[in-house]
């Protein structure tokens, strides 16, 4: 498991790369990465989708499903 931004770094994407290619915000791809914003489960399947990546590969969605669902139970 890796954090996002090494998973980008190996594609060689910036942010704003990966964020076109998911189809969300620079801001958002920045703050999770920062840890300020816990990115919903529709972020996280894009995001993953445009790495090419299991969402439980990336630390930080790992994280945030954990948390998400606490809150779905």
């Amino acid at each position: 498991m890796k954090p996002l931004r090494e998973w980008r770094a190996e594609r060689l994407m910036s942010s704003k790369t990966l964020a076109a290619a998911a189809g969300v915000s620079n801001k958002t791809v920045i703050q999770i990465e920062h840890g300020r914003q816990l990115p919903t489960f529709r972020t996280i399947g894009r995001i993953t989708a445009a790495l090419g990546v299991a969402p439980g590969d990336v630390e930080e969605f790992a994280a945030a499903i954990g948390e998400r669902g606490k809150d779905a139970a």
